[in-house]
Formats: structure tokens, sequence, C-alpha cells
């Protein structure tokens, strides 16, 4: 039950955020270049394809389908993201997150880093899961 509401939860902040992003491409491209870390035309090519990206690894989680791929792929977008939060706070930029759309917009940096933080667990937890858990007891179960 536990994992099934973590799964839920991460997999729905992805789905919910991929929405966002793939309904307003240039509005996140904005967002993208307001980091200052990618030069056109790569901010455009991110723009254009995380959305999908993270829509993608969300229902592979819902649905448990390539799932410890998209988790993966999900917990190094976390990281990736929570560096470019940082890294911009660090320069005293003044970034739109475009996470979750204009809702997010009003959010600190401190906030934006403990919801991803917080997200990150959930994922590192899954994939433990997955791997300590799920996997060995299958693989037990398998052999019997």
């Amino acid at each position: 039950m536990l994992e099934w509401l973590l799964r839920f939860i991460l997999a729905g902040a992805f789905l919910y955020a991929g929405y966002l992003k793939a309904g307003d491409p240039i509005q996140f491209l904005f967002d993208i270049r307001s980091f200052q870390l990618l030069p056109d035309p790569y901010a455009a090519l991110v723009a254009m394809g995380l959305p999908w990206l993270e829509i993608f690894c969300g229902a592979g989680v819902l649905l448990k389908r390539l799932y410890v791929g998209s988790l993966t792929v999900l917990a190094v977008s976390l990281v990736v993201f929570m560096g470019a939060l940082a890294w911009s706070w660090h320069r005293g930029l003044d970034v739109s997150c475009g996470c979750f759309g204009k809702s997010a917009e009003e959010l600190s940096y401190t906030w934006h880093l403990v919801r991803n933080g917080a997200l990150l667990v959930v994922a590192l937890g899954l994939l433990w899961w997955e791997w300590r858990g799920g996997r060995a007891g299958r693989q037990g179960s398998q052999g019997a």
C-alpha cells in the first residue's frame, strides 16, 4: 500500500508537471532561458522534449512499465533540477522555475529545493524497494 501511494505521488507530480510544460512550450522555453545554463538551440530542445519525457516516465512509474528505467530517469532529472536551482540561487539569478506552471513562480529557492529533494527521496526509496525487496522477492519465488 505504501509503495503504491509513493508511486502515485511521484508519478502524479511528473505527469502534472509534464502536462503543464507540454501545454505551453514557449513559456517553458523562457523559463529554461532564465537559468542561463543552456544556449539555443539546446534550450529549445529541452523545452520540447523534457515535458514528454516526464509524462512518459511518470506513466511508467504509475503503470509499473519500464519501472526501474523510469524511476532512474526521474531521480537523475531531480538531481539535475536541484543542481540548476542551487547554481542559479548561488549566482543570484531571479529565475522562473516553470516546474509546475505559474503557481510555482511564487515559491522561494528553498521551497523548490525541499520539494525536489522530497521527490528525490521518494524516487530513490522506490528504487531501493525494487532492488532490495521487489526483485529479491520475485527471484526467490521464481526459483521455488
